[in-house]
């Protein structure tokens, strides 16, 4: 008996040491249990996995923004009164004309759908609707105040990089550190319209109606990193509504192909986009877009540089700065450490290595996502803040 204590417990040992294992996946996130609801308002539902918020909002885009604004009253309140008040206009010093203008700049190109939410939230989160808008654009202030630039990489595995073929894509989004602090509003916010399109969850900041990492109910999956640094066309249509708007109306790579290639983006950006069966990058600049297929079958990986042959704003300060090349350099070595073995755990083990240790993770890392697309299920970090937390969407989605 004493024998087969020694065995089994070697054997766990082993398992727990394998990297990315299914076992890991399980410890090293919170429990898996379903999502119970924390509070409801209208046909709208709150559920709290530890410090993220997570919202199903349903209905007309008015209706979902009342829910939203309700449900999450007192943290738009909090995150108003933090980041507006109290950073951006009393210890950076900006004036709130100026807060205004940039708010204004990102608000006023918005379709009417995305508007209505904004002004659904405003009804009922008791900030109005000025102060909506203010707290819309809150990572925006120090973009185009010419403070900093964000980063941001992602990588997504398939096919001979997995374990089980299922493909698994992990997402880091970068930016000025002073965001680390507002990582504690972070929201997964679930919207089931009913006019058709498809359901979407966006993760973003309480209040923030637009989407820079989030997956619909299809499995299709985008984020975008910020690319050669070309400055703003603020005349244009944000490329975080245009990828709010893809997840609502496609269901799949091929099929959204058309629509990615036509985007010509307010700002310059890699966005790389996922479903059950592929991934893949598209490099937009300010005057052109391009498709940058996988140089490695099942392997994709962006930082905030163009590597499609042919662009001559591949290399830029900016990019080389906050070291895009080694970030990506590393992501592709680590594929190969762990290749045929990536699983949920294996890219939380990809995203846990810091540059110093030959990973992509920095100290601008705010905050992290893992999915997989086949069994719609994210897992969400806020380093510092809250670890690795399984948010099973496919719960909300109904499917």
């Amino acid at each position: 008996m004493k024998a087969f204590h020694t065995v089994f417990l070697c054997a766990v040992c082993l398992l727990l040491m394998q990297p990315g294992s299914a076992l890991f996946a399980d410890e090293g996130n919170s429990d898996a249990q379903e999502l119970k609801v924390d509070a409801e308002f209208e046909t709208g539902k709150l559920y709290r996995k530890g410090k993220f918020n997570i919202l199903e909002l349903s209905g007309s885009y008015r209706e979902m923004g009342r829910q939203y604004g309700a449900l999450l009253k007192d943290e738009l309140n909090a995150f108003y009164r933090k980041a507006v008040e109290e950073y951006f206009i009393k210890e950076r010093g900006k004036t709130r004309g100026r807060l205004e203008t940039i708010a204004r700049a990102v608000y006023d190109p918005y379709p009417a759908r995305y508007k209505e939410i904004i002004q659904g939230m405003a009804e009922t989160s008791g900030l109005g609707k000025n102060k909506q808008i203010l707290l819309n654009a809150v990572e925006w202030y120090p973009k185009l105040g010419h403070l900093k630039y964000g980063g941001c990489s992602a990588i997504a595995a398939w096919g001979p990089y997995t374990s089980n073929n299922s493909l698994i894509i992990g997402r880091n989004n970068d930016d000025d550190v002073l965001y680390r602090d507002f990582a504690r509003f972070l929201t997964v916010a679930v919207f089931k319209p009913g006019d058709g399109g498809h359901s979407a969850a966006v993760i973003n900041y309480a209040g923030a109606v637009y989407n820079p990492t989030g997956m619909n109910s299809q499995g299709l999956f985008v984020e975008m990193n910020a690319g050669p640094w070309m400055g703003f066309s603020l005349n244009r249509t944000s490329i975080f509504t245009t990828l709010f708007s893809i997840l609502q109306d496609y269901a799949s790579v091929s099929e959204a192909d058309p629509a990615f290639r036509s985007i010509l983006p307010n700002l310059s950006s890699i966005i790389t986009v996922a479903d059950r069966e592929e991934a893949t990058c598209y490099e937009s600049s300010l005057y052109d877009t391009r498709r940058a297929d996988p140089e490695t079958k099942g392997l994709v990986a962006a930082t905030n540089h163009f590597v499609k042959p042919g662009w001559n704003i591949a290399w830029t300060e900016e990019a080389l700065s906050n070291m895009s090349l080694t970030r990506r350099n590393n992501l592709l070595a680590l594929a190969e450490k762990f290749r045929g073995e990536f699983n949920p755990g294996a890219m939380m083990d990809v995203l846990d290595t810091t540059i110093d240790h030959g990973g992509a993770t920095v100290d601008e890392t705010i905050y992290q996502v893992v999915a997989e697309p086949e069994s719609l299920t994210i897992w969400l970090k806020a380093p510092g803040i809250q670890d690795w937390t399984r948010i099973p969407l496919a719960q909300i989605f109904g499917e």
